[in-house]
């Protein structure tokens, strides 16, 4: 579990690597996940948009999440990633990452507002690890605001419940600072995108998970250490530069995660079947980026 004094803290939803055969390669994820533990990373999560979980069986997320949690240290936290409205499968999943290895799950709000205090009352009270709230409505929508999940006084009070670690914000920061007002202090408050790392720590965010850690983990926890300490001029160079990335590589999601992390020199950076690759005059333009910001090479 993170102690008080993890903050800034930095999440990374890991992107899964694909064999030639299309199967999880194993010895590649243990190998990347040794890179990321050289960085800031603390927290890994196994289950999420970046790692394709839609295109992963329960079987092989568990497998993941087994290979990414006898990887880590002591100073790093596996975490399991759940979406799903019924209470009983949320919560036989939970188990199941639990006994995976995973210290904490993240749960994403159900779409369907009439629920959500139900659902989250039932849960949190029997889940065996604590829990991350993600307001996430439009998962596959990187980088944009959905429909809010519910209002920010029901978002707020679920997430001061017991058992909850945190919340991780949608890309609306004019709703998200409502919700941010009404939610204890002690609670964790984490930013959803690299893009505006600066601006979630205007309203109090403390963190972050987003597709971008897997790429540049260092520089978000320095933006939210400056933002977090007013220092903002000082940072915004550093802001425009992860914009600049992120503007290239979001339009294509996962693939375009994998095509940055390809660059980067990870391993088994092919997105699963049947999803294309970035097209090649696109990575071209990723890799001036990368190069321009001093990640690649010159």
């Amino acid at each position: 579990m993170f102690d008080s004094s993890s903050d800034p803290i930095v999440n990374i939803p890991i992107a899964i690597p694909f064999d030639e055969a299309d199967q999880v390669d194993h010895d590649a994820l243990s190998r990347n996940v040794e890179r990321w533990l050289k960085t800031p990373a603390q927290g890994f999560l196994v289950g999420s948009q970046t790692g394709e979980e839609w295109f992963l069986s329960e079987a092989e997320k568990l497998a993941a999440a087994r290979t990414v949690g006898q990887t880590l240290g002591q100073q790093q936290v596996l975490l399991g990633g759940i979406d799903c409205p019924s209470i009983t499968e949320t919560l036989r999943r939970a188990e199941a990452f639990a006994e995976a290895g995973a210290g904490m799950v993240r749960i994403r709000f159900p779409r369907g507002e009439s629920t959500i205090e139900s659902y989250f009352k039932q849960v949190l009270a029997r889940c065996p690890v604590p829990v991350l709230l993600m307001h996430q409505p439009e998962p596959a929508s990187f980088g944009l605001a959905g429909r809010p999940a519910a209002s920010p006084e029901v978002l707020a009070a679920v997430t001061n419940s017991d058992n909850v670690f945190g919340y991780v914000t949608d890309h609306d920061l004019r709703f998200e600072s409502r919700v941010r007002d009404l939610v204890a202090p002690e609670k964790r408050f984490w930013i959803c995108n690299g893009s505006i790392i600066l601006q979630g720590t205007l309203i109090g965010c403390n963190g972050t998970t987003t597709a971008f850690s897997n790429i540049w983990p260092e520089a978000l926890r320095s933006l939210l250490k400056l933002g977090m300490e007013g220092r903002f001029e000082e940072a915004w160079p550093l802001q425009k530069q992860i914009q600049k990335i992120d503007s290239i590589m979001l339009p294509w999601l996962a693939a375009g995660v994998k095509a940055s992390l390809k660059l980067l020199g990870f391993e088994g950076m092919r997105p699963r079947n049947p999803v294309a690759p970035m097209p090649s005059e696109e990575v071209a333009k990723l890799e001036t980026a990368m190069r321009d910001a001093g990640l690649l090479d010159h």
